[in-house]
């Protein structure tokens, strides 16, 4: 059986076609899993801060309290991982923005970023 040029061709821009869908695959996915990644260490260290202000809670019955510096401190990582993650989400919009999609109306639902959290003041 004899190949004609043109199917040839068609298999050619078939196989092509393939190969962009599954880059562009590869790209929105890699875009994905960074805001997810940023995501769970911006989760990680709220559990940090809830557990210091709760344990500070616990210990203010014995007239102490969660010491106000670490917790600034943990205020201003989870602001800087807060920071990271908008940036990996606005990579995200624009590489989808990039492929032509423009609604993201459920990327911005399924990668909600928690407002940042306002500093105490040592009492």
């Amino acid at each position: 059986m004899r190949l004609s040029v043109q199917s040839i061709r068609e298999d050619s821009s078939n196989i092509l076609a393939e190969e962009l869908l599954r880059e562009r695959a590869a790209v929105l996915g890699r875009a994905g899993r960074a805001v997810e990644d940023a995501l769970e260490k911006l989760a990680a260290i709220d559990r940090r801060l809830i557990a210091l202000l709760n344990s500070g809670d616990e210990a203010s019955r014995d007239d102490a309290s969660a010491d106000p510096m670490l917790v600034n401190d943990l205020i201003d990582q989870f602001n800087d991982a807060c920071r990271l993650a908008e940036l990996k989400y606005y990579y995200l919009i624009v590489t989808r923005e990039a492929m032509g999609l423009r609604k993201h109306d459920l990327v911005r639902d399924i990668y909600r970023i928690p407002p940042k959290k306002k500093r105490i003041r040592a009492i």
